[in-house]
């Protein structure tokens, strides 16, 4: 497998989780919420908000397929939300779930920043 074949199903799969992630929380978000350790019995509407917000940073990330500064920006997310999701958890706003989840989004945004580095490596060793 070449690395620029790995680059894309790297990206494609870390685009896929926010695109279905979001789905399911804009469709479902009580259920959701639920399933994530949440107790929450408010209305649903910031909560499918989140989900709608999640499905724009999937295309966003999607494309990271054809664009290398998405792929930056996917990177940059991913470090923001674990900054985010472990304040939150620090701060006593929401559940221990969010350390796993936190640690999740970190592999995913080293993933992509080590395919995406490599790539641009193996291209300038091409093109000199």
């Amino acid at each position: 497998m070449t690395l620029e074949r790995l680059r894309k199903i790297v990206i494609a799969a870390v685009a896929a989780h926010s695109l279905v992630l979001g789905a399911v929380m804009l469709i479902a978000p009580a259920w959701m919420l639920k399933m994530t350790g949440w107790q929450y019995e408010g209305p649903s509407f910031f909560p499918a908000q989140s989900g709608l917000f999640l499905m724009i940073l999937g295309g966003g990330y999607a494309a990271a397929l054809w664009s290398q500064p998405f792929a930056w920006f996917l990177v940059a997310s991913k470090a923001a939300a674990i900054v985010f999701l472990v304040a939150e958890y620090v701060c006593g706003n929401g559940p221990l779930t969010l350390l796993p989840v936190a640690a999740f989004d970190g592999l995913m945004g080293l993933a992509v920043a080590l395919v995406v580095v490599g790539s641009v490596r193996a291209q300038r060793g091409r093109d000199s």
